[in-house]
């Protein structure tokens, strides 16, 4: 296979991130952490060459038949131990349906994971964020991974156990599919489980709909953002390519998490009593 090089697959001239010094860079940061100050969600439109996110939509499609399959009920809040009195926030749950391609199913020489391990785009995304180290996770299954969602599959309602998440969107479906978030609902002090029931119940004060277009690199800090993507309508699916980094090396996912993919990931034998 004929070595592809970056400038096939990132607009350089758009985004010169292998020249971090640059004006028009350092000019990217600027505008990105403002972004994610008022927003949570800071996007870089036509990061992901049109070609080259081709590529990776039609890569992804063809390991669908190998891909875990999430479907199920669940919460919008990681459990905290605590009783909750039903119809409380805490106490809801929505659907969430998807497939989801993994990191090892994913080949070494994919368009995808050259962004992925592209160190300027890894430099930059921790000086986006203001952190002292950043490493991309080394875990097997979630390091890289892409969600493909087809007719009827979403994500609910929920809030993101990790500060951020880096995402290209690969391809958009017919209909629906839509990133929906409410910046700041909750802060560290602050849970606004009433503002957060008002979403629940479809009163949709706060609500925005993110313009992402195929190719587009999206940040999005969504620990305190609640969000969730719309169902997906008509026979395109909605393919999303997700980044995993860390401020700690070496980073695996919980046994857990990882128990649950194995069980759902056709061919793979589930560890027993999982």
């Amino acid at each position: 296979m004929a070595v592809v090089h970056i400038a096939d697959i990132v607009d350089l001239d758009r985004y010169p991130l292998h020249s971090p010094d640059s004006q028009r860079c350092q000019a990217l940061l600027r505008n990105g952490r403002e972004c994610l100050r008022e927003e949570s969600l800071f996007v870089l439109p036509g990061f992901i060459r049109p070609g080259a996110v081709g590529r990776m939509a039609v890569e992804l499609e063809e390991r669908l038949p190998w891909a875990a399959r999430y479907e199920a009920m669940a919460g919008s809040y990681l459990p905290d131990g605590a009783e909750w009195p039903p119809g409380h926030p805490r106490t809801a749950t929505h659907l969430f349906r998807y497939h989801q391609v993994l990191n090892y199913q994913i080949p070494n020489d994919s368009p995808l994971r050259s962004v992925y391990v592209w160190e300027p785009l890894r430099e930059f995304l921790r000086q986006l964020m203001g952190y002292d180290t950043f490493h991309r996770s080394e875990c097997p299954h979630l390091a890289l991974t892409a969600k493909l969602a087809g007719e009827g599959d979403t994500d609910g309602w929920h809030f993101d156990g990790n500060d951020v998440v880096f995402s290209v969107l690969l391809q958009a479906p017919e209909d629906g599919g839509e990133f929906e978030y409410v910046p700041g609902v909750r802060s560290e002090r602050e849970e606004n489980y009433d503002a957060v029931a008002g979403v629940f119940a479809g009163e949709g004060e706060g609500v925005r709909r993110a313009r992402l277009c195929v190719g587009d690199l999206n940040v999005f800090q969504g620990n305190h953002t609640l969000h969730r993507v719309s169902p997906v309508r008509g026979g395109r699916r909605r393919i999303v390519g997700l980044f995993s980094y860390d401020r700690l090396p070496g980073t695996n996912f919980g046994e857990p998490y990882i128990s649950r993919l194995r069980r759902d990931t056709p061919g793979v034998t589930a560890l027993a009593n999982t």
